[in-house]
């Protein structure tokens, strides 16, 4: 019983609401998706008559070198590195994989499914460094520098906060582990695709001042809720930028994900309102949940909650949760985490009392059984 897992994330990834809804005998639209991490503010104001005013230029090829929205991205985050924007920051992990020279690559589980998937599609070796429930899933600094030392990867990757646990790094721990990176020649490949959801982000990000050998990857779409139209990118040393650009589609951005990633660019307060919101609202989810008992929450980062259920496996909570017409993200496919956790976005404070009332029926039902 234990060993089953849910098929709702074949890709390793939450958001699969056509899949979910097969399984439930429901349309998607009536689902409430908590499986994947959205602003709950949706996208900024304006953007859909933005982009339905900007409908006949998809008449013309997308620009192949992203040149607006490459000045965009460089004149809000000031980097010293190149960029290169990608369909998605998904794509981008796939050309880093592809990019980089012959070597293994260290990874810290439980994380972000893809950059495995990445590293196999090209026939790469992995090496993992299992970080430990009883400390909270928390990367040891000693212990992972000398992984690195020890293992001499030529690519370790860092998901700062982690996803799916949540788990924030310093700046200072990073740059420590970028130093033993560079000691052997290896890159770091820094994923910030939540970070700015972090009050305190200004501070941890290393797309300022980045050093030589690390890479910074950021997703426009969880920030800016533009799930659909795929945008991230990527800074990297121009060397290393060159060398991904010649291995991508040179139209993988198309046009109307170039121009709503200058149009959201342009909105400065946007990021500070959703900060104030999801922090808010993710501490008084937590809360919520927490007052259940047998289920643990670790404290918020981002607009996600990482939480441990011990009524019963990720598998049936997810199913339950599915017949209640809400969606959650089961946990057990992550490397590292035994079939007992969960990951649920934070939404609006409506919907997420819709969450809370439907776990209160199922744990209910299950300590009646």
């Amino acid at each position: 019983m234990e060993k089953q897992k849910s098929k709702l994330h074949p890709f390793g990834h939450g958001g699969d609401l056509q899949t979910a809804a097969e399984q439930a005998g429901m349309a998607a639209e009536e689902l409430l998706d908590f499986s994947a991490s959205i602003n709950p503010l949706g996208p900024p104001v304006g953007l859909y008559d933005f982009l339905g005013a900007q409908l006949p230029k998809i008449a013309a090829y997308p620009d192949p070198e992203c040149r607006k929205l490459l000045s965009a991205i460089a004149s809000r985050y000031q980097t010293n590195h190149s960029l290169v924007a990608g369909n998605g920051a998904g794509e981008l992990i796939y050309l880093v994989m592809r990019a980089l020279p012959a070597g293994k690559v260290l990874i810290p589980v439980p994380t972000f499914a893809l950059y495995e998937q990445a590293a196999q599609a090209v026939s790469r070796e992995i090496s993992y460094h299992i970080l430990q429930q009883d400390k909270s899933f928390a990367l040891d600094m000693p212990a992972f520098c000398a992984a690195v030392s020890r293992e001499r990867p030529v690519l370790t990757v860092l998901c700062n906060p982690n996803n799916p646990t949540g788990t924030l790094l310093s700046r200072e721990d990073i740059l420590t582990v970028a130093a033993a990176c560079a000691e052997h020649g290896g890159y770091l490949l820094l994923d910030e695709a939540f970070l700015e959801f972090c009050p305190d982000w200004q501070h941890r990000t290393l797309l300022v001042n980045t050093p030589p050998n690390v890479l910074v990857l950021c997703s426009m779409t969880k920030m800016y809720a533009i799930p659909g139209l795929r945008l991230g990118f990527l800074a990297a040393p121009v060397e290393f930028a060159d060398s991904i650009k010649k291995l991508r589609d040179p139209w993988s951005v198309n046009t109307l994900a170039q121009l709503a990633g200058e149009y959201v660019l342009r909105n400065h307060e946007f990021i500070n309102q959703t900060v104030a919101l999801v922090s808010r609202l993710a501490q008084k989810l937590t809360c919520q949940l927490s007052s259940f008992p047998d289920v643990r929450v670790w404290p918020p980062a981002a607009n996600y909650l990482f939480m441990e259920v011990l009524a019963m496996p990720s598998f049936v909570l997810q199913k339950e949760l599915l017949a209640e017409k809400v969606l959650v993200r089961d946990c057990a496919n992550f490397h590292g985490l035994s079939p007992r956790f969960i990951r649920v976005a934070v939404r609006t404070e409506a919907e997420n009392e819709l969450l809370v009332a439907a776990f209160r029926r199922i744990l209910i039902l299950a300590e009646e059984k």
